[in-house]
């Protein structure tokens, strides 16, 4: 019986930490936050994300890309249109995820006002 509950304890940190992974790229969670209502656009992600290098963000495209995460969508006809979005198996559990971080971004603000202290990361 312990045993079980150690091999499920095991499993769940070793899932928990791979995601955790991949969304630790620099610019990860915001590309995915930008993409979280529809589709993006290279240059409207350097809009939405001043900070980043367009080659940042390429290489974050690029990595979400290769774990089959995000989608490249080439809608060119004579004009470059490349479009980004989440992969049809990702996107009911990431906006689910991405909604869960902002709901608990808001408990930890509101937790911070109340006592007056500054979040670290700010």
């Amino acid at each position: 019986m312990i045993e079980d509950i150690d091999e499920k304890c095991v499993s769940y940190i070793r899932t928990v930490t791979q995601v955790t992974k991949m969304l630790q790229g620099k610019w990860t969670l915001q590309i995915l936050c930008a993409m979280r209502n529809s589709p993006v656009r290279l240059g409207q992600l350097t809009r939405m994300i001043p900070a980043a290098s367009k080659k940042a963000l390429r290489s974050n495209l690029r990595a979400l890309e290769d774990a089959e995460i995000v989608v490249r969508r080439d809608l060119s006809s004579k004009v470059l249109h490349v479009e980004y979005d989440f992969s049809d198996t990702m996107r009911e559990t990431l906006g689910d995820l991405l909604d869960h971080l902002e709901s608990w971004g808001k408990i930890l603000e509101g937790k911070t006002k109340d006592t007056e202290k500054k979040v670290p990361w700010k």
